[in-house]
């Protein structure tokens, strides 16, 4: 929340609050509690010592950023893998991709049904995945959509 604050100022503490609270709702055994940004000695930002002091604390095996360099490896432990969104998305399409097809319906229903958008379809949600940074992602979506076998 504190680099959405900073990035974007012209949102209200109660549009950011409304954005953890949604957070908190959709992963209610995701909230950890209990730890204190001083249990790492780094990383070297002292604003990201909580997000790695959360992950520690709350025995974590992925932490999932877009900013490697905000968690070095003489900041993480041995069993915690820190990976991009694009690298946590391919490692569940490596592990599920029938989950991972069902999700992608699930979220053309989602448009269809909540945007009005009635010409939402898999290549425009592929798209914006490939927009948000996760191509390796959107690649491996596309070439699954045009052969689901594999081959």
């Amino acid at each position: 929340m504190y680099r959405l604050r900073r990035k974007r100022p012209e949102h209200s503490e109660q549009a950011i609050g409304g954005q953890r609270r949604r957070f908190v709702q959709a992963f209610p055994y995701g909230l950890v509690t209990g730890y204190s940004p001083n249990d790492v000695p780094c990383p070297p930002d002292p604003d990201d010592r909580h997000v790695l002091a959360a992950a520690v604390h709350g025995r974590a095996d992925i932490l999932v950023t877009d900013d490697r360099r905000a968690f070095p490896p003489e900041c993480v432990r041995e069993s915690l893998s820190v990976r991009t969104g694009d690298e946590f998305l391919d490692w569940v399409a490596d592990r599920s991709m029938p989950l991972v097809m069902r999700t992608l319906a699930r979220q053309i229903d989602y448009y269809r049904r909540n945007l009005v958008a009635e010409d939402k379809d898999a290549v425009e949600l592929i798209a914006h995945l490939r927009k948000a940074g996760a191509s390796r992602f959107a690649d491996r979506l596309e070439n699954h959509l045009a052969d689901p076998s594999g081959r």
